[in-house]
């Protein structure tokens, strides 16, 4: 599954708009550490929103929570599934533990990713060549 980094909201729908036309499945990924600034209510109303418009996208949504475990357990309970925490072992295993009772996934690092930047609005061009290479 490719990983595209989405900054806003026309980023995630697009990505999501390419990935159903081309029926392959797609990772949307917060930028390193976004968690931090923007939060993870933030982002996940822009994950949810995206899926409404694209509900044919077959996507798995990811969150950068840097190395805040605490950042972590709050996006648990706000309904992020798959996390990135970066830091510490030991905190990463107990949030593990905690993602475990979710159903949730914690990740050491990011999967590689196209990130268009935070300045790009249309990145429809750039998702077909990567997520279509052929």
């Amino acid at each position: 599954m490719r990983a595209i980094i989405f900054h806003h909201l026309q980023q995630a729908e697009s990505a999501l708009a390419v990935a159903a036309a081309l029926r392959r499945p797609i990772a949307l990924l917060t930028a390193p550490g976004a968690a931090a600034y923007g939060g993870p209510g933030f982002y996940l109303a822009i994950v949810e929103q995206a899926r409404q418009r694209h509900p044919g996208a077959d996507v798995r949504a990811i969150l950068d929570c840097g190395a805040d475990g605490a950042m972590a357990q709050m996006a648990l309970a706000l309904g992020w599934r798959c996390l990135v925490l970066s830091g510490k072992e030991v905190v990463r295993e107990k949030l593990r533990e905690i993602a475990a009772t979710y159903g949730a996934e914690v990740l050491p690092r990011p999967p590689k990713a196209l990130d268009p930047g935070a300045g790009a609005a249309d990145i429809t061009a750039q998702c077909q060549s990567f997520l279509d290479p052929h």
